[in-house]
């Protein structure tokens, strides 16, 4: 098999870059995410049994895990899209998933939604996070379709919405039911088989004081100066969690900063000599196992309760997904990159995504692995390299055929 899925993944590899320049050149920020499943839809009708909209309903919005509500924003045509293989029953079933948002330009990029391909790379937003990753899965059904192989087990690939605010298109994929013995959650992992993410909770902190001139101190009370204590009680928290989390995840033993916490927005104030009442500072706490969001959040209001000061959490609230690296899944994984060339080893991921929903929401044990780099993310050279493509899809055609089986059609 090995020689015909080399040869199939690479007659497909145009059709892959095609894929994501399309991707690509859809601007699906928060809000505008109606395009890429429509146009990934039909692309992917003919190499699964199904491939399906399903549209997210308003009453998402009063889910009690719904993340970063906009006051008035209503639900008109946003959609996931879910393509679905039928096994024999022969092999494990698995679940495939990546995002079709993207976080918005940064400042000074280029035409970050018109996709250019250089030098082996594609560069624009989204071309790894993750886009590219959704080229990926169809590169994969589009050679086992061409090689008239089908798994053994189900396979379901959800590319979902609103990832990057917090995960409400998994979420709905929580809340409708998923069976599977295993999930792939796809983003820019350098091809590393990651079994160990970390969480996030995003907070925001309302600080109050009272106004007045800076001629006139022992009147005044500066919200600003709250807000600046607030940070130094919650780095002093991060600092209490992490020496937790350090004698317990063996993992991160020689990871620098594996749970960062960065206060990422501060506004206060109209005049340089005048003492501002109010304050809003936001900023996202990361954390590991033993804790859990909701522990977090009771450590981060009792970090605050001594201050003036309000704090609020509702944007994204993610838990940590875990598996042991000698679980069958990873391992699994890691057999299969190495059969296909592809250098990687287990891995540990400082960023937050939608594996918990699987490993915690559905109790379907999960990895995340994927094309491209998340040191690119984000930033105004996003970019994927082509043969990133090529490598991931070769590995996961053989993952498939460990985990699952593949039968000729």
């Amino acid at each position: 098999m090995d020689e015909s899925v080399l040869r199939a993944v690479d007659e497909n590899l145009e059709g892959s870059l095609e894929i994501l320049r399309g991707l690509i050149e859809i601007p699906s920020v928060r809000g505008e995410e109606k395009g890429p499943a429509r146009f990934l839809q039909p692309r992917l009708a003919g190499l699964a049994d199904s491939a399906e909209l399903v549209p997210i309903p308003d009453s998402i919005r009063d889910d009690p895990d719904y993340s970063f509500p906009i006051d008035g924003f209503r639900y008109t045509g946003e959609a996931n899209l879910r393509a679905r293989i039928k096994g024999s029953g022969s092999g494990r079933s698995l679940a495939l998933n990546t995002h079709l948002d993207v976080v918005p330009a940064t400042p000074g990029q280029v035409e970050p939604f018109k996709a250019r391909v250089e030098n082996g790379w594609v560069y624009g937003r989204g071309a790894c996070d993750a886009k590219g990753q959704a080229a990926v899965i169809w590169l994969v059904l589009k050679s086992l379709a061409d090689l008239g192989l089908r798994p053994g087990g189900d396979l379901t690939a959800d590319f979902v919405v609103e990832e990057e605010c917090g995960g409400n298109g998994t979420l709905l994929v929580q809340r409708n039911g998923l069976a599977a013995d295993g999930a792939i959650v796809l983003e820019p992992t350098d091809l590393e088989v990651v079994h160990l993410v970390r969480g996030a909770v995003w907070f925001e902190v309302r600080t109050s004081g009272v106004a007045g001139h800076s001629g006139s101190p022992g009147t005044t009370v500066s919200a600003l100066k709250e807000a600046v204590e607030v940070m130094e009680a919650i780095e002093a928290l991060k600092a209490e969690t992490l020496a937790v989390s350090q004698a317990s995840v063996p993992e991160i033993a020689d990871h620098p900063n594996p749970a960062p916490c960065t206060f990422g927005m501060l506004h206060s104030g109209v005049w340089p000599a005048a003492a501002p009442d109010e304050a809003v500072l936001k900023g996202v706490f990361g954390f590991l196992p033993p804790f859990r969001r909701q522990d977090i959040q009771a450590r981060l209001a009792e970090a605050v309760r001594p201050f003036r000061a309000e704090i609020r959490f509702t944007m994204l609230r993610n838990d940590p997904s875990r598996l042991p690296e000698a679980h069958l899944l990873p391992q699994t994984l890691l057999a299969a990159c190495r059969e296909a060339g592809v250098p990687s080893r287990p891995a540990f991921m400082n960023a937050s995504c939608d594996a918990w929903r699987y490993t915690e929401g559905l109790g379907i044990p999960a990895v995340v692995f994927g094309a491209g780099s998340i040191g690119t993310a984000h930033g105004g050279g996003e970019r994927m390299a082509v043969d990133d493509l090529r490598k991931a899809a070769s590995a996961l055609i053989r993952f498939i055929g460990q985990w699952s089986g593949l039968e000729h059609v």
